[in-house]
């Protein structure tokens, strides 16, 4: 089994890009508009919507764009992201205004770490051996 694609809710675009681009550095792979007949028979929301893929060689993440001002509700589902420098990656999330969430490990060797993203998506993040 290998996993195709993870589905996400965002604002905007805009917001989109700032992370899946600039902060992950991944590319912007395609924009799909959605009727909303679909909408509702798939999630149970009736109207148009437009979704965008981001992705690289190893996984893609499909955006729908909100265009209001909602957010993730869920407290505990997050995305697992393998990165090579992960004190460089907290230092550029940080700048761009990311929540940063480190909790040290109880062996203290290290720390735990996850990015909470605009719409309050929840990324774990570890580095990538």
């Amino acid at each position: 089994m290998k996993l195709e694609h993870i589905a996400l809710g965002y604002n905007s675009e805009e917001e989109a890009d700032k992370f899946f681009i600039e902060l992950l550095g991944m590319k912007k792979l395609r924009n799909k508009a959605v009727s909303a007949e679909l909408m509702e028979a798939f999630f149970g929301v009736k109207r148009d919507n437009t979704f965008v893929v981001y992705g690289n060689e190893d996984i893609s993440f499909e955006i729908f764009i909100t265009e209001d001002k909602s957010k993730a509700r869920d407290l505990f589902t997050h995305s697992c992201i393998l990165i090579n420098n992960r004190d460089e990656f907290v230092d550029k999330a940080t700048s761009m205004g990311f929540e940063v969430i480190k909790v040290p490990r109880q062996d203290g060797n290290g720390y735990y770490l996850f990015i909470r993203d605009s719409f309050h998506n929840l990324y774990e993040v570890k580095e990538n051996w």
